[in-house]
């Protein structure tokens, strides 16, 4: 668990150095024009520069002076108007559950409603005592248009079990039982599920970035078995996650 989580932080430190370095090149041009991209070829006549939208090619007499600059910590080009979000970690519950941390990965598609807040949908995995397949509609607020930015995120669904049955022991130990326990199966139902977080996302570029999210994950599934009888099981949990943005 430690592990994983020193190297869910020294990765977001990655991209976080990254994006720091990413750098501009700047033409000024004789004739007053300005062009920001970056330098992909140069010979002694002509100059290619490459910009997030076209490629422009210069003469070398037309051009005055070239700069190279940080790319600006605000840039409209860290505000997408979609993104899909990849994250995977771990669910952190404590030392009385039979799985202490067990996996959880999920993927979503997440749209620009208005300024930095975005809706999406998704699905994942989540292998506790039993394997689910989360279904969730998500809402995410970034603070900034900044190559890094903290963020909110509040998921919300249902939780599809890929486990259909399970075989549990019922029943209780009185002085009248001759067999004080006996084995029943039970059909999952799954149900219902709520994963608020928070965290900081770091763009390498205006295509990929990196996240790292901490949050509260709150899980109510249900078993159903013969004569009406029903079992509710509840899962209150540690989410630590490690995530990719690209568009």
């Amino acid at each position: 668990m430690k592990r994983l989580t020193l190297l869910m932080v020294a990765l977001l430190f990655v991209g976080i150095s990254s994006a720091q370095k990413v750098k501009k090149d700047v033409v000024y041009l004789k004739n007053g024009s300005v062009i920001k991209g970056r330098l992909v070829e140069v010979d002694d006549e002509k100059m290619l520069v490459q910009t997030s939208r076209s490629t422009w090619v210069f003469n070398r007499s037309d051009i005055d002076t070239i700069a190279t600059k940080p790319l600006p910590i605000a840039n409209s080009e860290y505000s997408p108007n979609w993104f899909a979000h990849c994250s995977m970690g771990v669910l952190v519950g404590n030392s009385d559950n039979v799985k202490q941390s067990p996996f959880s990965a999920d993927f979503s598609a997440n749209f620009k409603l208005v300024n930095d807040l975005y809706a999406g949908a998704g699905v994942g995995v989540d292998l506790l005592e039993e394997s689910y397949l989360p279904v969730f509609g998500n809402l995410e607020y970034h603070f900034r248009n900044s190559g890094v930015t903290p963020f909110l995120c509040m998921k919300a669904g249902y939780m599809v079990p890929l486990d259909g049955h399970e075989n549990r022991q019922q029943g209780g130990i009185y002085y009248w039982d001759y067999y004080p326990y006996y084995t029943q199966t039970l059909e999952n139902k799954g149900g219902l599920m709520l994963n608020p977080s928070i965290g900081i996302i770091s763009f390498v570029n205006e295509h990929l970035g990196f996240s790292l999210a901490f949050g509260y994950r709150y899980s109510q599934v249900t078993f159903k078995g013969d004569d009406n009888y029903e079992l509710e099981t509840n899962y209150n949990r540690l989410s630590i996650k490690l995530g990719i943005l690209f568009n």
